[in-house]
């Protein structure tokens, strides 16, 4: 481990053991849920995975003081304000780390250095912080070999640990690989423009598809200045789908007086529509509307199976 990360003289490991570092990680604004000891999915005592991600570290001592050898996952997106680019390496039939930097050099693009994980598979993961506020949707083989990590996602994360199957005829066989950070997470450096326009528009290269988009329904964005100058060419399509998200979460999905659309449709009204036609504007809100239908019965019904533990005087669960 590095820097924030390091386990300190006093550090509860006797009681919490991976945990220790979870609250750290909780401690630099991440969103963790436990894994399965060397494994990649959620833990059984977390029933509804990654939606029960939580900066609470009272939800730490819950997991950990029960399975102290849970690995450790980070949630992606609006939950820890971030997006990882995950690189995957599958023995040779698959090259993430090379796919994306041939894509990199072909378009004349740049990214800011920053920290990296590598993965118990040879891949990377790469962390870019999001704008206040802003999320994007996850999506799964936007190249070959490349995932964003975004909403509703998560990553494993140092030092959890994996057990990887290997193949070697004279004896196969399973080892434990550990998630490997180079550089510290404290110093995560803010996504590029083209980064977040690319990951909401880009095709799909795979046949897997693209995981749902997603926005908080925090603070509503500044809508008078949207109704005087529209959306932002070059990031129309972010933001739309950021704004509708926003106002149907605020408004619900169902908007029954039409609330969130009658704002879409006077920031619509204000924006440079050139290159911007009617169907793509309404696939945009169709999506974000989609989504926070999708969020609501999510919620609901997590918030509905929350077992008695979860429950503290004083303070309030949002799922």
């Amino acid at each position: 481990m590095t820097g924030c990360l390091d386990v300190q003289p006093g550090d509860p490991v006797d009681r919490l053991g991976l945990g220790v570092v979870a609250l750290k990680y909780q401690a630099l604004g991440f969103a963790v849920l436990g894994l399965e000891p060397l494994a990649k999915r959620p833990s059984k005592l977390v029933e509804h995975g990654v939606l029960w991600a939580d900066t609470d570290p009272a939800a730490v001592h819950w997991l950990w003081s029960r399975q102290p050898k849970a690995g450790i996952g980070l949630a992606t997106g609006a939950a820890s304000g971030v997006i990882v680019i995950d690189l995957d390496r599958h023995g040779g039939a698959q090259d993430g780390v090379r796919t994306w930097q041939d894509f990199l050099a072909q378009n004349g693009l740049s990214v800011p250095p920053g920290p990296w994980v590598q993965t118990p598979s040879g891949g990377e993961h790469h962390y870019y912080r999001l704008p206040p506020g802003a999320d994007l949707p996850g999506r799964r083989d936007i190249l070959d070999g490349v995932d964003v990590k975004a909403s509703g996602g998560y990553v494993g994360a140092p030092p959890s640990m994996v057990l990887v199957t290997y193949d070697d005829p004279r004896k196969p066989g399973r080892v434990k690989i550990p998630y490997v950070m180079h550089g510290c997470l404290c110093s995560i450096p803010p996504a590029p423009g083209w980064m977040l326009t690319w990951a909401l528009s880009a095709p799909t290269a795979g046949s897997s598809g693209e995981h749902s988009a997603t926005s908080e329904s925090g603070a509503l964005p500044d809508l008078e200045s949207h109704y005087a100058g529209g959306l932002p060419v070059g990031l129309r399509n972010i933001v739309l789908m950021q704004l509708a998200c926003q106002l149907f979460a605020r408004y619900g999905s169902h908007d029954p007086h039409g609330q969130a659309r009658e704002a879409i449709g006077r920031v619509l009204a204000a924006t440079d529509q050139s290159g911007f036609g009617g169907a793509e504007q309404e696939r945009t809100i169709a999506s974000a509307q989609a989504f926070i239908a999708r969020r609501e019965q999510e919620d609901a019904e997590a918030a509905a199976s929350v077992p008695p533990w979860w429950e503290r005087p004083g303070v309030a669960w949002h799922r």
